[in-house]
């Protein structure tokens, strides 16, 4: 039983070590195209029209593309909660399972016992 849970931990430690690593890496790749978009245009030497009409361009491209990452996160998280939710599901049941087994032994033994005690003391009466 000590193993099972220590199995289990481990797993559940691996599944929210990759999560923080996805997410770590679509906002680092996010935050540092926003930046250098913005420090492009910003040193690249035009009129101030033109500057302003690039970085409401890019602002648009920023804003789409971050609205596509968003939106593969929330599939992302949607999925891992799916599959989370699952394995739960499955983790329970098979620990009612167990729980179960152990039960219907811990009755048996019991009943063995008190079983021996009852011989036992009929065997001392006589």
């Amino acid at each position: 039983m000590l193993n099972y849970l220590k199995k289990r931990k481990e797993e559940e430690a691996q599944r929210n070590f990759n999560r923080g690593f996805s997410a770590g890496t679509v906002a680092g790749a996010v935050i540092g195209g926003i930046i250098g978009s913005i420090a492009g245009i910003l040193t690249a030497p035009d009129s101030g029209q033109n500057t302003r009409e690039k970085l409401k361009e890019n602002a648009n491209e920023v804003k789409s593309n971050l609205e596509n990452e968003l939106n593969e996160i929330k599939d992302k998280v949607s999925n891992e909660v799916s599959q989370s939710m699952n394995w739960l599901k499955s983790e329970i049941d098979e620990a009612k399972e167990i729980f179960k087994k152990e039960k219907k032994e811990f009755e048996e033994d019991l009943i063995d016992s008190i079983e021996y005690e009852v011989v036992d003391d009929e065997d001392n009466k006589k």
